[in-house]
């Protein structure tokens, strides 16, 4: 993990190399004024103890104070230099990650799941964010005080430097050691939160559902569940952390012992002075504080080190639908044709021997039971995902070789789960559209038959529409996604069961139009009714992923098939609700 994490991070940071020695060099300087200080304040003392003068007194505490104000200078340096670094490579990485998000396929998606991803988006990137800042700027600063006083010691002592060092090189040699414990440890912490994260996000969003069977209490205990879970790791993690971290300060006391007793030897074979001594408790406090930093910077390591390893995962997916590295920009008219097309998952053909030819301007109807491929049909055509058999061609071309965004412009789809921003229904409508003429909107409207709402909503058009559409009824919805489609001039129209939430009438009035529209571009309409599909040019039945009948409406209706039993039983239920209507009112009078 650790090593996936840092080949992740390591890359970011090539941008910003020359402010990287610029940091290095910020921190020598402040480094070197902290580690001086305990010398010249050794200095003063033994020169005290042969008679110091006020005046060299007073140099010596100038000399002091400028020390202090250059390690404040360079340490404010650098860290304003180290946080816009982390800013600056935190963005790009967070803009990489999203990027990569949008183009995964659903399978990738379904995988990770919202909330998993929602925290590695979150989370992780803060604790990238304060291995960048913080740990960078508090390890370099340390590494250079510690090495600057060790030399500046050895001066005095090389005995006591020795010894001190040892001991130093045994706590970084053990929390070195440590680290991928540690790292093991907050990658479980962060795992553990992306659960509670997807469980919250998911159980959230169905909350009315489970307010409807009085599910409250049961999802309350499972979130407790999560909970524990979470900080048993959490409280895992920490115990191993304090533990390492308990291990700095533990030698920097056995090495004041050591001075203690070994340093008091010296001074008294007078091979050490009082302000030599001095000096190498002033060196023990400020070791100290540098191997808490540089304990800290390590643990802030191994945290970044497990969010950028989580992040790798997402940015390392290679999405299964890309461009082809010969891929073409062209001109499309529309022509959709399906040549033996099948596709097969979870051990079975979803679609099979699948072959049919859709001609530019003219609609094609697709119907059939529940699960017989109808949707996954439709995926197809904007490259959603690609076929396992045969070929789909738009126009003479094969669609793997047509670019992309090329593709997906000649190409809007509609599907039946309508999803809305939190923004005005204009923008929803004008989503990816710079910009849109008010006659061309206002076409797309009264098309959709939206217009027939407008007077329901506050601010008409600019009425801004809460998470998902959340202030809109099912049908509203369907028809402001559908609206969206019209005011698009693609090539192609797909309608996935597009109305289903839309009332019989209006569902009639949006059919009228749509077929008025369809000279203007080819339409591949899916509907559980048919009355969508009737005037199509060409409707095609499909049964278990395969093409069983085609034809018009009235061919097929002669030939009394699946079809025609689908159409019967579809009037004598339209039938039966318009008999139970009346009866109703009938009652009620």
């Amino acid at each position: 993990m650790r090593d996936m994490g840092l080949r992740l991070l390591l890359p970011y940071m090539r941008p910003y190399r020359g402010r990287l020695l610029l940091g290095t060099l910020y921190a020598f300087i402040g480094a070197s004024a902290s580690a001086w200080s305990p010398t010249i304040l050794g200095w003063a003392i033994d020169e005290l103890r042969g008679g110091l003068d006020l005046l060299a007194l007073g140099r010596y505490a100038v000399g002091l104070v400028l020390l202090a104000g250059t390690l404040a200078l360079f340490r404010y340096l650098l860290r304003m230099l180290t946080g816009t670094i982390a800013a600056g490579i935190s963005y790009q990485m967070s803009q990489d990650f999203f990027a990569r998000l949008l183009i995964l396929d659903r399978a990738a998606l379904l995988q990770f799941g919202t909330g998993d991803l929602l925290s590695r988006a979150t989370n992780d990137f803060v604790y990238i964010w304060k291995f960048y800042s913080a740990g960078f700027q508090m390890a370099i600063h340390a590494l250079f005080v510690l090495l600057i006083g060790c030399i500046l010691m050895a001066q005095a002592s090389s005995l006591l430097t020795a010894l001190i060092f040892g001991l130093l090189a045994v706590s970084i040699v053990v929390q070195v050691g440590f680290g991928r414990l540690l790292e093991r440890a907050f990658d479980s912490v962060q795992r553990e939160m992306a659960k509670l994260a997807a469980f919250s996000q998911e159980h959230l969003h169905g909350a009315r559902t489970l307010a409807a069977y009085a599910q409250e209490q049961p999802t309350v205990s499972a979130f407790a569940h999560l909970n524990e879970t979470y900080a048993k790791s959490n409280l895992h993690f920490v115990v191993r952390s304090s533990a390492i971290s308990l291990l700095p300060p533990f030698i920097v006391r056995l090495a004041a012992t050591l001075v203690l007793v070994i340093g008091g030897a010296l001074i008294i074979n007078s091979t050490l002075t009082i302000g030599q001594y001095v000096q190498f408790l002033a060196y023990l406090g400020l070791l100290n504080t540098a191997m808490l930093q540089i304990g800290r910077s390590f643990e802030r390591l191994q945290q970044g080190s497990a969010a950028a390893g989580r992040i790798g995962e997402v940015l390392r997916r290679v999405p299964h639908v890309a461009d082809a590295p010969n891929a073409i920009r062209t001109s499309l008219n529309g022509t959709v044709r399906f040549e033996g097309v099948g596709v097969y998952a979870e051990g079975q053909w979803l679609l099979r021997d699948i072959t049919f030819e859709a001609p530019a301007g003219t609609t094609l109807g697709i119907v059939g039971a529940t699960g017989a491929g109808k949707s996954t049909l439709l995926s197809l055509v904007g490259r959603i995902r690609d076929p396992d058999a045969g070929q789909i061609c738009i126009d003479s071309y094969d669609i793997r070789q047509i670019k992309l965004k090329k593709l997906r412009r000649a190409v809007t789809y509609v599907p039946q789960e309508s999803l809305l921003f939190s923004m005005s229904v204009r923008e929803n409508i004008m989503l990816g559209l710079s910009s849109l003429p008010e006659e061309r909107l206002q076409i797309a409207v009264r098309a959709s038959r939206l217009s027939n709402d407008l007077a329901q909503l506050s601010s008409g058009l600019n009425t801004v529409v809460g998470e998902g559409g959340a202030t809109l009824s099912g049908g509203q919805k369907q028809r402001t996604a559908l609206a969206r489609a019209l005011a698009r001039e693609s090539q192609i129209l797909l309608l996935d069961d597009a109305l289903a939430s839309v009332d019989t009438q209006t569902a009639a009035e949006i059919i009228g139009e749509l077929n008025a529209m369809s000279e203007k571009r080819t339409c591949l309409i899916v509907s559980q009714r048919l009355a969508a599909v009737r005037n199509a040019d060409q409707i095609i039945v499909l049964n278990q992923g395969r093409i069983v009948e085609r034809g018009t409406h009235a061919t097929l209706l002669r030939r009394d098939g699946i079809y025609a039993a689908m159409y019967y039983r579809e009037l004598q239920q339209a039938k039966d609700e318009a008999q139970h209507t009346a009866h109703h009112y009938q009652n009620d009078d």
